[in-house]
C-alpha cells in the first residue's frame, strides 16, 4: 500500500502540535508494518490556517486537520479541498488531561465544515485525542487500516 498524508495543524497551539506529532509517529510505525503490513507512507506537514502546500494535483490520500480545544476558531480553517481529492479525512481535536465539553460540538463542527463542502460522512474520521503516544498512534493505525480498505474497494 502507498499513501500521501498531509497533517494541517494549528501552529498556534503546543498541545495541536504534540498530538499532530504522535500521530506523525504512528504513522511511521504503520509505515515500517506493525500490525498493518507493507505500506509506503509519504507525510508532510501544513500550517492549518495558512496553508503552503496544498497541491490540487489528485491530492493527498489522507488530510488531517488538528485543532486545540482551547482556541477553537482554528475550526474555521477546516474546509474541505476540491471533491475527490482525498480518500479520507480525520478531524482531530487536541484536549489536555481533562476535555472540555465543548470539544465534542467542536469536533461535529470539524466534520460539518467538510460534509458540507461535499465530503461523504463516511469519508471523515474524527477524534477526540489526548497529547498521549498510545492513543494518537491508535488512531493512525485507524487510519491506515480504513485507507487500506478504501484502497482495496477501486
Amino acid at each position: 500500500m502507498e499513501a500521501t498524508v498531509t497533517i494541517l495543524v494549528d501552529y498556534e497551539s503546543e498541545l495541536a502540535r504534540r498530538v499532530a506529532g504522535d500521530i506523525w509517529s504512528g504513522l511511521s510505525r504503520a509505515a515500517l508494518g506493525g500490525g498493518a503490513g507493507h505500506a509506503r507512507i509519504t507525510a508532510s506537514w501544513d500550517s492549518l490556517r495558512e496553508p503552503q502546500g496544498l497541491d490540487s494535483s489528485g491530492g493527498p490520500s489522507v488530510r488531517i486537520f488538528v485543532v486545540e480545544q482551547g482556541l477553537p476558531e482554528a475550526i474555521d480553517a477546516v474546509v474541505a479541498p476540491e471533491l475527490g481529492s482525498s480518500l479520507l479525512y480525520g478531524v482531530v481535536v487536541a484536549v489536555p488531561e481533562a476535555a472540555s465539553p465543548l470539544s465534542g460540538p467542536l469536533l461535529y463542527q470539524g466534520v460539518e465544515r467538510l460534509t458540507a463542502g461535499g465530503v461523504r460522512v463516511g469519508a471523515v474520521e474524527p477524534a477526540v485525542l489526548h497529547a498521549v503516544p498510545q492513543e494518537c498512534e491508535s488512531y493512525a493505525q485507524r487510519l491506515i487500516e480504513r485507507l487500506r480498505s478504501l484502497q482495496g474497494r477501486r
